[in-house]
């Protein structure tokens, strides 16, 4: 069993690093205007999850499998691929991005925006 899981893991982790490649677009790259003005931004990291990473995805959606709140389970999966690359590869930001807009449009305090845009 423990020779599946690192096997999983090793896969997984092959799929990552194609998606950091900057010969590989992807769309946790687009942190232009259009690019996080787009309402689309969660299908986008969905779609791109499913069809370039599905060991990924396999794992990520079994992880948050919840049939209470189901509704909440796309924007948890799009937080946590955006974290996961924006750790291996800073210009994958896309969704860090957004978090620093809707924080600044949502007035937070000053202490927490400079903290927030240092970590960006």
């Amino acid at each position: 069993m423990l020779v599946d899981q690192t096997h999983v893991v090793e896969k997984a982790n092959k799929e990552l690093l194609e998606i950091a490649r900057r010969s590989n677009p992807s769309v946790l790259r687009q942190r232009d205007y259009h690019g996080i003005s787009k309402s689309s931004w969660m299908s986008d990291v969905l779609n791109e999850l499913a069809t370039r990473r599905p060991t990924v995805n396999s794992i990520l959606c079994g992880l948050l499998e919840s049939t209470i709140y189901p509704e909440k389970k796309t924007p948890a999966i799009s937080l946590i691929c955006g974290i996961i690359m924006f750790l291996r590869c800073h210009e994958l930001s896309r969704i860090q991005t957004i978090n620093s807009v809707l924080l600044v449009q949502g007035q937070t305090s000053i202490n927490v925006s400079i903290i927030f845009c240092r970590v960006l």
